[in-house]
């Protein structure tokens, strides 16, 4: 077993999403080892930015795939991003004292989004969450858009207005706007047998995310166990198995046929 899921360089999706997780680790290592200093000095931010930057430097260089850097990119701006706008309408807050105080999050964090989302690519090219290809089928712009995704976007963009103006409610009125959206989701475009597979992996995101906060990286309110609201855990559950894989299976296509 350990010959087919641990090999260098790797060659099989198992093998690439093992080699990923390898970096990933190493990154949360960082934050545990110097997270809970950099609200107290600089210079520990400094330290996570520089150490980041080479782990990314080292996993490019020994276990790129082509198409990485898209992936990477689209993680810095679309995850980075959604961070930003999440910092400034206060839903939570970073405790690293800025190497740039006007960009709202670390610096660190913006590469560690692009990272995060090339742990995602290794997570959904692997058969057991893979599903079917995309095909240029839909109804709008030449068959890349198709209704499910139209739906989708429009949810992601009224559940982010809603947790802007509820985050520091009861615990259970955002998570109330969430679940009912979800569900109204899920009733319409039923969750494909991969979207299930994925959606079963999340508590290690909730793991991760949680990790992130007792290292004292960031700090939410009204958390619950492992120190995130449950209206993120309901977020995760759209936006990683449908939202942010409709977009890569999207990637793919095109990366595959050119």
């Amino acid at each position: 077993m350990s010959d087919k899921l641990i090999k260098f360089p790797p060659e099989t999706p198992e093998q690439r999403l093992v080699s990923e997780v390898c970096f990933f680790i190493i990154s949360i290592v960082i934050f545990g080892v110097f997270g809970q200093y950099s609200s107290i000095e600089m210079t520990f931010t400094i330290i996570i930015t520089i150490c980041i930057l080479i782990n990314l430097i080292i996993r490019f260089f020994l276990v790129n795939e082509k198409g990485d850097w898209v992936f990477f990119l689209f993680g810095i701006i679309a995850g980075g991003g959604n961070d930003f706008m999440s910092m400034i309408n206060g839903v939570y807050r970073y405790t690293a004292i800025p190497i740039i105080p006007n960009l709202a999050l670390p610096i660190f964090m913006w590469f560690f989004w692009g990272q995060a989302f090339l742990l995602f690519r290794k997570l959904f090219n692997i058969p057991w969450c893979k599903g079917e290809e995309f095909q240029k089928d839909g109804e709008f712009l030449n068959g890349w858009v198709d209704k499910e995704l139209i739906f989708d976007i429009c949810l992601v963009i009224v559940l982010r207005i809603v947790i802007y103006n509820t985050f520091m409610m009861d615990i259970w009125i955002p998570a109330l706007f969430y679940g009912i959206g979800i569900g109204i989701r899920f009733l319409i475009f039923p969750p494909k047998k991969n979207e299930v597979h994925i959606i079963a992996l999340l508590p290690l995101a909730y793991l991760f995310e949680g990790l992130m906060v007792v290292f004292g990286l960031y700090v939410y309110y009204n958390p619950i166990f492992p120190g995130i609201p449950l209206w993120l855990m309901l977020w995760w559950i759209l936006l990683v198995p449908i939202i942010l894989k409709e977009f890569f299976d999207r990637f793919e296509y095109q990366l595959k046929n050119h």
